[in-house]
């Protein structure tokens, strides 16, 4: 658990982290006129995930599996601009306590701009967006404390009442200054990532309750591993620092250059006009030089309310 201190510093960093996207949402906000009718947004969810390798292991001995309690908060402030423009700005802030490994519990903050440009009228019609997001999150191990940056461009239709379809490119940044180095020559920032992807999803509602979808996408850049020194894991390496947080002083954590494919099975179910129920399976398979590859499996479940 987060003792009072703990909480204090990470919800200041949080707070640091919305107060620094909301510039981001400031440029789009100087663009609605007094007179454009805008509407709030809130949300709120709770929820439990599990995740099978937590260490981003390759080999069995060094991977860890645990379990966490999710709770999160959003606020969206929406104006249209014309009858197929609108901008959006969100605050939000979300937290991650672990148990097992309570180095791993975290508390962000942080904020996203959109833009939306819909083709035509109807339903039907297809549709893009740019969203611009940054947020800062707060590990009670420091060594993951972070600022991320994400750009996202995508694209949708919708092709009947019961399925559509988006596809995105994005671009994320994680500023991380913390690590120190373990080897001469080699830097400890170990969480100092970039990396740039695709994202396909496809969705289908067979009626007034249920909503499915499933997704693919591949991500090319800087990953982050954690195992037992090895000679292949140190040659494709360009960051190496301890990682205490695993209470195991034999697992390092390394910063490689990698190839993720992911996949993602979605099941919505409507609880009624205001909450729902997700639940949610991920995939990943990462591959880096050496040789080197891991797979994670993650689930989730998570209560949506909108009041």
């Amino acid at each position: 658990m987060y003792s009072p201190s703990e909480l204090g510093a990470s919800l200041g960093r949080a707070r640091y982290g919305c107060a620094l996207a909301v510039a981001i949402a400031g440029g789009l906000f100087a663009a609605w006129s007094p007179g454009t009718r805008a509407e709030w947004d809130f949300g709120a969810t709770a929820g439990a995930l599990y995740d099978n390798n937590l260490t981003r292991a390759q080999n069995p001995s060094d991977k860890r599996a645990a379990g966490a309690a999710t709770a999160g908060a959003s606020a969206t402030y929406f104006a249209p601009l014309t009858g197929g423009d609108s901008v959006s700005g969100t605050l939000f802030g979300d937290g991650q306590l672990f148990d097992r490994f309570s180095g791993l519990s975290n508390l962000a903050g942080g904020a996203s701009a959109a833009y939306r440009h819909k083709f035509g009228l109807g339903a039907e019609a297809p549709w893009i967006s740019t969203v611009a997001t940054v947020y800062y999150d707060g590990y009670r191990d420091t060594l993951r404390t972070s600022t991320f940056l994400n750009l996202r461009a995508e694209i949708g239709k919708r092709f009947s009442e019961q399925f559509d379809a988006s596809a995105a490119v994005y671009y994320e940044r994680r500023y991380n200054d913390h690590g120190e180095p373990v080897v001469p020559g080699i830097s400890g920032k170990v969480f100092d990532l970039s990396g740039q992807g695709v994202d396909l999803r496809a969705g289908y509602a067979p009626g007034s309750e249920w909503y499915f979808s499933m997704g693919a996408g591949v991500r090319r850049g800087d990953v982050e591993s954690t195992s037992k020194p090895g000679l292949a894991i140190f040659l494709a390496s360009s960051a190496i620092a301890e990682d205490p947080v695993w209470g195991d002083p034999n697992l390092y954590a390394y910063r490689l250059r990698g190839t993720t494919w992911s996949g993602a099975l979605t099941a919505s179910y409507a609880l009624s006009d205001k909450a729902s129920v997700d639940l949610v399976y991920r995939y990943g398979l990462t591959r880096a030089a050496q040789g080197l590859e891991y797979i994670t499996n993650a689930a989730l479940v998570t209560f949506v309310y909108k009041p």
